[in-house]
């Protein structure tokens, strides 16, 4: 606590101290809801502004006085019990995201420390402000960490007198933590006994745990272990003993209590990594205690997805600590990343305390594209050719089973291309996963300058990616310059054209950014010497992601 706050605080710590009870018992009058039973009204005025961990506007307002039965918030309240923070320290505690947790409500709570500052603001709007400003701050007040007892004067020391101890220290501990453990030493009249030493005992026989203080002013004893570690018992309880061993002066005197005793737990999530729609998913988390051994018996609850997407299932953890259960069948949506979050919890019990873990498991879908036609051509500067893909499904990306409803095109006309009859589609399964894209052209001629006419009838182009494989295929009957032409249907079958051109039959290349499987085909590409251009018939392109475990 900073010295020139310790004389006011001493005055205000326990008027306003009922002020954050009042609040954080009341939300309804913090609110100020229509039909609120505080009579007094609300002035919505700003009196000082501040600003949040995030950048967010925090108002204070002139707000609401008390009534005998109903906290207000804002200036009044704050006034009404004590005095109003200064602007700098208030804007340090809501300003530093350390000091300040999420409450029920919409509300933050900010404790400062170092300031012995609380301050407690509510982050939503209402509407009757007209301000359209976050409702602000409820309250704010200076606390004191504690009070001292009174000092009592040094008893006579009479020869060998009874003694008494009686445990003070705190009623449970926690394994794996520091125990501050007390006990209050007194004569026969109750006065404090000063400066004995006290042993301190946590659990008994081999696990037993000690620490000495000696005795204060006040008479008690205070000593600290630093990591608590006692076994788990039925009880949840384990005995504390306090020992004076007495002296010349003292007779000897001893206290026990029963301490409540918690353990902490650690969850770590050892399930699948991966996910697909429509197929079981097993989740599993370790459970282990402080020390890293297993805990047995506790229940575990899963959740994988959020929101109305979630689904849950629990398990018990085995001698290993290991809990497991299964989704049946998974139905997640697909996000940007392709991730869903997993959540393990143990609820805790009378022995051992809560906790919980997440993680990101990869979510399998799938892409694909199909389109019937695509041409960009040029002859010398002048454009001969800009078609841009079509009729195109666009790129699929999905985790679920889909087909696309992209309709057919009857005919496209020009003097360089005519087609007809193009139909495009990408299907999705599930259960295994599988994607398959498939264009098809009944029949086109291209005459290009320089060429042969070409002339495709029957044109079938198919794409299939699964996670373990990838596959194409192309049918067609083929012509140049009117006669029929025999081509091998083999991935990337070649004809030699005029001029440097080239025709290619089934062309095929992996997907880009396809991480398992991926295939693209164009059933019938005729690439243009020089650069000077391209035209596809029948592209489709199909892939899987996050194919793992």
């Amino acid at each position: 606590m900073r010295p020139r706050h310790r004389t006011r605080l001493a005055a205000l710590a326990l008027l306003l101290l009922a002020s954050l009870l009042g609040a954080l018992a009341g939300p309804g009058a913090a609110h100020a809801n229509p039909g609120d039973p505080n009579p007094n009204p609300i002035d919505w005025r700003v009196y000082d502004s501040f600003t949040g961990t995030l950048g967010n506007d925090i108002p204070l307002r002139y707000g609401q006085s008390d009534h005998p039965d109903r906290d207000g918030f804002g200036l009044r309240h704050i006034q009404e019990h004590g005095v109003v923070p200064d602007h700098e320290e208030i804007q340090e505690t809501v300003g530093a995201a350390s000091y300040c947790v999420p409450a029920p409500d919409d509300r933050v709570v900010c404790t400062n420390t170092e300031l012995s500052l609380i301050v407690v603001y509510a982050t939503h709007n209402d509407a009757r402000s007209g301000d359209g400003r976050p409702f602000g701050i409820i309250t704010a007040y200076y606390f004191l960490p504690c009070l001292q007892a009174e000092d009592c004067p040094s008893p006579e020391p009479p020869a060998k007198v009874d003694t008494a101890l009686t445990y003070t220290g705190p009623d449970s501990v926690e394994n794996g933590s520091s125990a501050t453990l007390s006990a209050k030493l007194t004569n026969e009249f109750g006065t404090p006994v000063k400066g004995r030493d006290v042993r301190i005992a946590l659990g008994t026989g081999d696990a037993e745990q000690t620490c000495t203080g000696t005795s204060s002013e006040q008479g008690t004893a205070t000593c600290t272990i630093e990591t608590v570690s006692q076994p788990t018992t039925s009880s949840g309880k384990i005995p504390v003993t306090a020992t004076f061993a007495g002296d010349s002066d003292y007779k000897p005197s001893t206290a026990s209590a029963e301490l409540g005793i918690k353990t902490p737990t650690k969850l770590t999530y050892t399930g699948v990594k991966h996910i697909a729609n429509g197929t079981s998913a097993r989740l599993a988390a370790d459970l282990t205690d402080f020390r890293g051994d297993p805990v047995s018996g506790r229940n575990v609850e899963f959740s994988l997805g959020t929101g109305e997407s979630e689904q849950t299932c629990s398990g018990t953890t085995s001698q290993t600590g290991e809990a497991t259960c299964t989704i049946s069948k998974a139905d997640q949506p697909l996000n940007d990343s392709a991730t869903v979050p997993v959540r393990a919890a143990f609820a805790g019990d009378s022995l051992y305390l809560g906790s919980d873990t997440s993680a990101e498991l990869k979510l399998r879908y799938a892409t694909g594209r199909a389109y019937g036609l695509s041409a960009q051509a040029e002859l010398g500067s002048l454009p001969l050719l800009d078609v841009e893909p079509q009729p195109d499904t666009g790129r699929i990306r999905t985790a679920d089973a889909t087909t696309t409803s992209t309709p057919c095109a009857a005919t496209y006309s020009s003097l360089l291309i005519n087609v007809e009859k193009l139909c495009p589609e990408v299907t999705t399964t599930l259960a295994p996963g599988k994607a398959t894209a498939t264009s098809t052209v009944a029949n086109a001629k291209v005459g290009l300058p320089g060429l042969p006419v070409i002339e495709v009838s029957g044109l079938t182009a198919t794409s299939t990616a699964q996670c373990d494989k990838a596959a194409g295929s192309t049918s067609l009957t083929l012509k140049i310059a009117g006669q029929p032409v025999t081509v091998s249907t083999e991935p990337n079958s070649e004809l030699a054209l005029d001029g440097g051109a080239r025709l290619i039959v089934n062309e095929q290349k992996p997907v880009e950014g396809a991480d398992s499987s991926g295939l693209a085909v164009n059933g019938l590409r005729i690439e243009l010497a020089g650069g000077a251009g391209e035209v596809v018939l029948a592209a489709t392109n199909s892939a899987m992601h996050n194919c793992g475990d």
